[in-house]
């Protein structure tokens, strides 16, 4: 019978490790080895795992994980994403197979850290403040204002793709402004897809540890210059800059 087990991340260590029943389900979590690197693996009771129910323990083994980082022979970690379960011999096989673009990623990733970074803003104010800069936007406000819903409704329908358009303007401007400005000192950057309608930029930045004291004063500079944006980052796993799977 075979014996599954459920990957979360691959290691540069030789030395085996063992971090402790915190795996899903509460499985020990230790190291399979090849050469240099190792797969931070436990057992799986089943093949497939839903992400609702189990992506919070698969991310705070990664987290315990990078904690122990600076014992590998790199510094850093290569994440796996959630639900990757595969016998022990197609891990060693996968290892051997992939082991220069896992050397080269290694590579990459050593001494830098990704971090995440989400700029929101409020709606309404901006709204307000686009209505009250926008010289065509006022006068289309005063040419419907005190006059019946009925009898203006297509003029209010413009002036709200007016507003709109106006506000994903000045959403992609701060946007193209604070991601080239936080590229400058990153190593490597990715632009994700904006998760709301506040939310002006979603970015992961690649960046060197010896730059992140820079980061974070840039962060909150622009913080200070556009005073009405929340600029937010975290310390993550570098899914972003690391395209590795052993089951798609």
């Amino acid at each position: 019978m075979q014996r599954w087990r459920y990957v979360y991340a691959i290691i540069p260590v030789k030395k085996e490790m063992t971090f402790g029943p915190i795996g899903i389900q509460g499985e020990n979590v230790h190291t399979l080895h090849i050469r240099d690197l190792a797969a931070v693996i436990s057992d799986a009771r089943q093949k497939k795992y839903e992400i609702l129910d189990y992506g919070i323990p698969h991310q705070e083994v990664l987290e315990k994980v990078m904690e122990h980082s600076h014992e590998f022979n790199q510094n850093c970690t290569i994440p796996m994403r959630f639900g990757q379960v595969a016998t022990e011999s197609d891990i060693k096989t996968f290892l051997s197979r992939n082991y220069p673009k896992l050397k080269m990623y290694f590579g990459k990733l050593e001494g830098k850290k990704e971090l995440g970074l989400k700029v929101t803003r409020k709606i309404d104010p901006t709204i307000k403040e686009i209505a009250a800069s926008n010289i065509k936007i006022r006068t289309m406000r005063k040419q419907i204002q005190g006059k019946p819903l009925e009898k203006t409704f297509h003029q209010r329908l413009e002036l709200g793709t007016k507003i709109s358009q106006e506000l994903e303007k000045q959403g992609e401007q701060i946007a193209t402004d604070i991601f080239t400005r936080l590229s400058g000192i990153s190593a490597d950057r990715k632009l994700n897809k904006n998760l709301s309608d506040e939310m002006v930029l979603n970015a992961a930045f690649l960046v060197d540890k010896k730059k992140e004291q820079d980061f974070d004063q840039l962060v909150n500079t622009l913080e200070q210059e556009y005073g009405d944006l929340n600029l937010k980052y975290v310390i993550a796993p570098p899914f972003n800059f690391v395209n590795i799977r052993i089951r798609s």
